[in-house]
């Protein structure tokens, strides 16, 4: 199992922006949270177990305002799949989230393991 101590990611708006022709592009932020990713797998040499994955995210808001969990997903799995953890976010079958309570700048605890039978 992979456990994986994060910043919190931006959200999809402020991660993702569309340039001419509907082209899709990561923006500063996305690639900030990408990069440090990506050094934190490269650190540690984090590598999924081969197979179907099982994901669970513990995410800890910075501040009490209305967030939706699901834009957790997106930037945190891309980001992953970028930093070569899994081949693809579509390995995952079991994915999770669950909110705990606000910390100062925000975190995410990503787990990530063999799907379980």
């Amino acid at each position: 199992m992979i456990i994986l101590f994060t910043s919190y990611p931006p959200s999809v708006n402020h991660y993702y922006g569309n340039g001419r022709g509907g082209r899709r592009f990561i923006k500063a932020a996305g690639q900030a949270y990408r990069s440090e990713v990506i050094a934190l797998v490269r650190q540690f040499k984090l590598k999924a177990p081969d197979g179907r994955l099982s994901v669970s995210i513990e995410m800890y808001p910075p501040d009490r305002r209305k967030r939706d969990c699901d834009n957790v997903f997106k930037c945190s799995l891309d980001a992953l799949t970028y930093a070569g953890v899994y081949k693809d976010d579509s390995l995952i079958d079991e994915l999770r989230i669950v909110r705990r309570e606000v910390v100062k700048r925000g975190l995410l605890k990503i787990f990530i393991d063999s799907k379980q039978g």
